[in-house]
């Protein structure tokens, strides 16, 4: 309004240019008297607001997410410094800022610079180096608060890069990812659930005020430590402070990083490193890893190939957690580091998580489905044998159960064919070699199949011996008389009772020497058959694979006595002009003895009364009968060949060379000779012959004394 001034009117005027300075000065001394606090302005923590908001007080800014909800004057100084003791006088139209803010470990700065003047319309500027943003540049002031998840990565990133923080794809926390995600949810594994408080990001405004919060209290976890826990405190935990190779410890005495059964990992975890792709950093692998598992019964079950003739793959009995094939391998990771032992076995079966029992699997059973099973094997139990799962009823283990009948699902005729653990080797040969431990390479053992494989290489089961499995049958097997005259059941099925010794071979077998023969004859030849012949007095010797038989003479039969053997005497066990046979070779699967051939390398010994048989060559006559011809015992020709030694054997042997009566010949000789002493076996009775020089002295004509013999 204007205001007149003319004379006429000054006093009035004057008047009231004095009454308006009075009330503008009233007014400016109640609103100096009124703004007596920081709230009085702008709000404490100020407001933020788009705009200057004179109903509010709040302008441009983001103090309300970097400020407790009752800032104190004193909490604006971390920023403006001095602000703790500002007074009206700080209104003089420009902001002060430190020229390091929240004294961080660097010159962090606001990008204004620290004053600049306060307009209504201000331009935002942004902080580098500052600690409660891990030293890096922050967003614009007055952005708008920061979100979860989408605003942990303005600091450090989400999930951080260094160390083993989790990762997605490769690098050292790339099994935490696998485990945990990438998410907030993995950072709870270790630290607090900044995410559940109201104030998501108050630890980043805390810097400066408390150290990185690291703790091993949320599942699978309870307790854990770590090492360079001088590293958490601040500002050491700041990129600046400490190289990542310096800050990485060790984490100890956690679950996750374990043997799983409350001991300590097998490698030590340090964050930032590595730990073997494989199950080897914590509890162990299997047979093939660099370092199996040992803990409660597992070295029994994955790597007892000696015993078990192969392996059992973890996923045996950890279905889930790895997978058949490949349980080197962790596929199923939410059943794995769970704080739970996932025992779901392959085949079917059942545990007991609380008595530590299995029941009802294939790999602890008496190896047929309706058959009685064993007791419940329990992981803390003794070691067991065969006879913890079949035959439990003997040392043993040979199958005990009642046998159901010829033919039947629970035919068993195992006792009648297993006396000592290597029998089960003869039927089951792909499985086992002793029968106390599983044939090495073999996968079928616990396979949930009965295998029967006939040892044809054994003579007691025969090269022709064959099984079918569909209708439980054997055939031209040695033990039921393959190789025998006569028997009424020789292609016997399997839980069949046999009874006499006619199922397997004629009673008595149909052969010249057996004519007329009765059962309490069978103990003359045979003396472990009992004086009945219906049984034995050692069972041992019984479908042994050897003709068990004396013939009525000596074994070995080294006698020599005239008159020799005749045909007739020796073909009633052994097969006249058969390879082997009448004088069987040691070596024969078939015969341990006599080792009649050793001795009698020219010819068989029937009806021979002179030396033929063993020296010289077969056909000779006249002198050259029995005049050693070869190079070995006993047929080594040494000087007979020469012209003036054929003479007759006893000018140099006496009676050795005519044929002994009483037995003395042979015995001595059937020992192959070396050089040393063949002297004294060949019983020369020349008087000047030296045995130790092997010469005749002076005995001949030829006067040649000197010659070596051999």
């Amino acid at each position: 309004m204007a205001i007149d001034t003319t004379s006429d009117r000054k006093g009035v005027g004057s008047a009231f240019v004095g009454a308006l300075a009075l009330m503008l000065a009233v007014g400016l001394a109640d609103t100096a008297a009124a703004a007596s606090t920081c709230s009085d302005c702008h709000g404490m923590p100020p407001i933020d607001a788009a705009y200057r908001n004179i109903t509010t007080g709040g302008f441009k800014g983001s103090h309300q997410t970097h400020q407790p909800a009752t800032a104190p004057a004193g909490a604006c100084a971390v920023c403006h410094t001095g602000s703790g003791s500002y007074a009206m006088d700080h209104m003089n139209g420009t902001i002060e800022m430190a020229s390091n803010i929240n004294a961080s470990p660097l010159a962090a700065t606001y990008g204004k610079g620290v004053f600049f003047n306060q307009t209504s319309n201000p331009v935002m500027g942004t902080c580098s180096n500052v600690n409660c943003h891990f030293e890096k540049t922050t967003p614009v002031w007055s952005s708008g608060p920061l979100t979860v998840p989408a605003g942990c990565s303005i600091c450090h990133g989400l999930p951080p890069a260094d160390g083993s923080h989790p990762a997605a794809t490769a690098g050292s926390g790339r099994k935490h990812g696998d485990y945990y995600g990438t998410g907030t949810g993995s950072c709870v594994k270790c630290h607090p659930d900044h995410a559940a408080a109201a104030k998501p990001f108050a630890h980043a405004s805390s810097a400066g005020n408390r150290g990185l919060i690291l703790r091993f209290t949320a599942a699978p976890n309870t307790a854990g430590t770590y090492s360079k826990t001088a590293n958490l405190n601040y500002p050491n935990y700041l990129p600046s402070q400490t190289t990542a190779a310096n800050r990485n410890g060790t984490c100890t005495a956690m679950y996750c990083h374990s043997d799983g059964n409350g001991g300590a990992a097998r490698a030590t975890a340090t964050w930032g490193g590595t730990l073997a792709a494989d199950c080897t950093g914590c509890h162990g692998g299997n047979a093939a890893s660099a370092a199996p598992i040992i803990t409660g019964l597992h070295a029994q079950h994955v790597n007892a190939a000696a015993v078990l003739g192969t392996t059992i793959e973890c996923a045996r009995c950890h279905n889930g957690p790895v997978s058949a094939g490949n349980d080197r391998a962790v596929t199923g990771v939410a059943a794995h580091v769970d704080g739970v032992k996932t025992v779901a076995f392959v085949g079917g079966g059942t545990w007991n998580a609380t008595a530590k029992t299995c029941s009802a699997t294939t790999c602890h059973s008496s190896g047929k489905a309706t058959a009685p099973q064993p007791p419940t094997p329990a992981w803390t139990g003794a070691a067991m044998g065969c006879n913890g799962c079949h035959g439990t009823l003997n040392p043993l283990g040979t199958p005990d159960y009642a046998s159901g009948g010829s033919g039947t699902a629970l035919a068993n005729s195992h006792a009648k064919h297993v006396a000592a653990a290597a029998d089960c080797a003869l039927c089951h040969a792909n499985t086992t070699t002793t029968g106390t431990a599983i044939k090495a390479g073999s996968t079928l053992h616990t396979n949930g199949a009965i295998d029967v494989n006939l040892d044809t290489t054994n003579a007691r089961v025969g090269a022709t011996a064959t099984w079918t499995a569909g209708t439980k049958t054997c055939a031209t097997v040695y033990c039921h008389g393959a190789t025998l005259t006569g028997g009424t059941t020789k292609s016997p099925v399997w839980g069949a009772t046999l009874t006499g010794c006619g199922t397997c071979h004629g009673f008595p077998p149909a052969t010249s020497v057996h004519t007329g023969k009765v059962a309490t004859d069978c103990t003359g030849c045979h003396p472990h058959v009992n004086a009945s012949g219906t049984g034995f007095t050692d069972a041992s010797k019984h479908i042994n694979g050897v003709v068990e038989a004396s013939g009525g003479h000596a074994v070995p039969y080294y006698t020599h006595k005239s008159p020799a053997p005749t045909t007739a005497q020796c073909s009633g066990c052994h097969a006249n002009a058969s390879a082997t046979a009448p004088y069987p070779a040691g070596t024969s699967p078939n015969y341990t003895a006599p080792d009649c051939r050793s001795c009698h390398v020219v010819k068989s010994p029937y009806g021979v009364a002179d030396c033929s048989s063993c020296h010289g060559t077969a056909g000779a006559t006249g002198v050259n009968l029995g005049r050693p011809t070869g190079s070995t015992f006993p047929n080594i020709a040494g000087q007979h060949g020469k012209s003036d030694h054929r003479v007759a054997c006893s000018t140099c042997h006496g009676t050795y060379g005519t044929g002994r009566t009483d037995g003395t010949h042979g015995p001595g000789n059937h020992t192959p000779s070396t050089v040393s002493t063949r002297a004294t076996k060949v019983n020369v009775t020349l008087s000047t012959w030296n045995p130790t020089t092997r010469t005749c002295g002076t005995v001949c004509s030829y006067n040649h004394g000197s010659k070596t013999w051999y």
